[in-house]
């Protein structure tokens, strides 16, 4: 029986692709064994062209598109499996047993490849604060970033002989480029891991944006835009570049969903002039028979109909006499109530024809409910419904936002460390806005460009606010703070230390006021690093019998239990997050995570008492070090034992246990 061997890379962006064509199309894929005899999918492309019949674009066909030089390459980038791994840190994380929050560090390249498997379409929320690509911000140094003469020799700015064609060379083409590849590439792999009524946000300024939105349109498809807030950044007084241009006061942020997505609606205060009073309150009014054009009393009947008031009694009758024949007219008011001391309120007419007798705002069964609720308002001759000065509107999201400065959120971490420890930090208000229009109580939100943590705050915040469980994934690269900056010199030495400071003391002060409230303000922090496994592959040529003893453990000396256990749980698409619990069985360590989900033991002797504590937990993955097994016989013999147990075939004893 062949052994189940951890891979030492993740999953590939084609291999998401090729897996959702092929739920569409499974007659285009035929399975084929690979070199390790394991069934794998291949696409038939002749049949997939028999699908997809003229759909498909000729090579020489001319079309539409956005292109620079290194896309193909951003685009490789994407696509290859990465062979890093995340490490966990305990020591610098808050509640590690029981949060559910995550801060990683590392090239947030890596780091969303190695969250494919565990968060395919399970973010509600992104948002991102990439670099704006002034000039100074740019430091992300990918592979497919080219040297000035690199792109000159792409772009044909090169003769025969070696000589530069332009006189006077600039940086802008290979400026552009660069950020563009870099832009492009996160934001492939990014889109996968959004829910289908998930929404991504991107904040940028005027050097980016109309590439920003060019390769969002290749990313998310065109239809998927939803729209570009401007958001007022300052008060702007001066214009650093001179006078010959329009001072920057704004910035923006490109919105596109990645399906069905649509905004909440938030609640705001109702800004009416509520000058009339009563015993309840302030409160203002507003006709209740319909304005302006729109259905007519034939296309709404139960819109139209006479209202009699008593006022001394306050009481209403409705009554629906009107007759909808060539000519709808209204009957006369009836007489007994009138004698009765009700008085007839009908809606004005908007015109001529079917327009002339009107209709209510309402239907009658909501006017009873309004009028209850004394939401009603009558004088001698009109209806009117009572908007109170209490009383909430709903408001959804505008192209202008002008109460998000970026001082507001300068004050903010001001205030937290006394120091300017982080320029231009966005306001938590931003972000929580963000949220409140877009999430539910439980969704996750991901930035994978989160800088001094805005994000993870604005989250513990407005979980403090209506109590919700929002979980937060946060990505930095431990990007170097300057030297001689306040960050420095207050002992940060790079920005991911910023990040985590700030949520502990921004979740300390949010548990404090928020005082009873059930929130998760802790954190596990993971940081990317090497695969936990040795490279021990070898030319036959060169084979020793030294490497043949190195083989029967390929862990690197320095990764401890932890490092394993949560590199499989990467590659096997286990969330990072899941509650992890240790127990002792026969004096050998489990970890188990999610009450199941996974359960590991990297002890050696393993023994059938062990096995037998680990199949009582009906576990959906079995991890093994291989040195838990004094022999092959010992091994084997392990399987054997689960699949009495747990009632395993031996196709799920192969897929369900694993070593390493």
């Amino acid at each position: 029986m062949n052994i189940k061997k951890q891979a030492l890379t993740s999953a590939s962006h084609s291999d998401f692709t090729l897996e959702a064509l092929r739920q569409i199309a499974p007659s285009a894929f035929t399975e084929v064994r690979d070199e390790q005899g394991e069934l794998t999918h291949k696409i038939d492309f002749d049949v997939l062209r028999e699908l997809l019949g003229d759909k498909i674009l000729d090579s020489d066909e001319e079309r539409f598109g956005f292109y620079w030089v290194g896309k193909q390459d951003a685009k490789r980038a994407a696509a290859e499996p990465t062979r890093k791994t995340l490490r966990p840190v305990l020591e610098d994380s808050v509640d590690w047993d029981n949060t559910q929050n995550l801060y990683i560090e590392g090239d947030n390249l890596e780091v969303l490849k190695l969250l494919q498997r565990a968060y395919l379409g399970k973010v509600k929320m992104i948002y991102i604060d990439p670099p704006y690509n002034t000039g100074n911000d740019f430091v992300y140094d990918d592979d497919f970033a080219m040297s000035r003469e690199e792109m000159d020799d792409a772009m044909g700015n090169i003769d025969e002989e070696g000589n530069r064609l332009r006189r006077n060379p600039d940086s802008n083409p290979r400026y552009h480029s660069d950020w563009c590849s870099m832009i492009y590439s996160r934001l492939l792999v990014a889109r996968t891991l959004l829910t289908n009524d998930g929404v991504i946000f991107i904040s940028i300024d005027d050097n980016e944006v109309h590439h920003l939105r060019k390769i969002c349109d290749e990313v998310f498809g065109a239809s998927n835009f939803v729209g570009t807030i401007t958001r007022k950044q300052s008060s702007g007084s001066k214009n650093d570049s001179g006078y010959d241009k329009v001072i920057s006061t704004a910035d923006y942020l490109l919105v596109y969903q990645k399906g069905d997505f649509c905004f909440k609606p938030i609640l705001v205060e109702n800004k009416k002039n509520f000058s009339l009073k009563d015993d309840i309150g302030h409160f203002s009014i507003r006709a209740l028979e319909m304005q302006g054009g729109g259905d007519t009393l034939p296309q709404r009947p139960k819109m139209g109909y006479s209202i009699y008031y008593k006022k001394e009694t306050n009481e209403v009758k409705l009554l629906f006499d009107y007759d909808l024949g060539n000519s709808p007219v209204y009957a006369a008011p009836d007489t007994e109530l009138l004698a009765q001391g009700y008085k007839c309120y009908r809606p004005r007419p908007r015109g001529n024809g079917d327009m002339a007798l009107g209709i209510w705002r309402w239907g009658d069964a909501t006017f009873k409910e309004r009028f209850a609720k004394g939401g009603v308002y009558f004088d001698e001759s009109r209806v009117y419904l009572i908007e109170r000065a209490t009383d909430k509107i709903e408001k959804y999201p505008e192209a202008i936002l002008d109460q998000y400065l970026n001082t507001s959120g300068t004050n903010e971490l001001k205030a937290l460390f006394e120091d300017r420890v982080f320029s231009f930090p966005k306001p938590v208000s931003l972000i929580n806005y963000l949220l409140r229009v877009t999430t539910s109580p439980d969704s996750l939100i991901l930035d994978f460009f989160s800088g001094s943590a805005t994000t993870a705050h604005a989250v513990m915040q407005l979980n403090a606010e209506d109590g919700g469980k929002r979980k937060y994934i946060c990505v930095q690269l431990p990007e170097e703070t300057p030297e001689g900056s306040e960050a420095r010199k207050a002992g940060y030495s790079t920005i991911c230390e910023i990040g985590k400071e700030r949520i502990r003391r921004a979740g300390k002060k949010i548990k404090e006021e928020a005082e009873g409230v059930d929130l998760d303000t802790g954190f596990r922090v993971l940081r990317v690093d090497t695969s936990n496994m040795e490279e021990v592959y070898f030319e036959p040529a060169v084979l020793q019998q030294d490497h043949l003893f190195g083989q029967v453990d390929s862990v690197k000396e320095d990764r401890s239990d932890l490092d394993l256990l949560f590199g499989c749980m990467v590659d096997w698409g286990v969330e990072l997050s899941y509650p992890l619990r240790q127990e002792e069985v026969a004096g050998k360590h489990l970890y188990i995570v999610n009450e199941g989900a996974l359960v590991a033991c990297f002890e050696e002797d393993i023994d059938l008492e062990v096995i037998r504590a680990i199949a009582a937990l009906e576990p959906l993955r079995v991890l093994f070090r291989e040195s838990c097994f004094a022999s092959d016989a010992a091994k084997l013999n392990i399987y054997e034992q689960f699949k009495q147990l747990c009632g395993w075939s031996a196709e799920e004893s192969y897929r369900r246990i694993h070593v390493m």
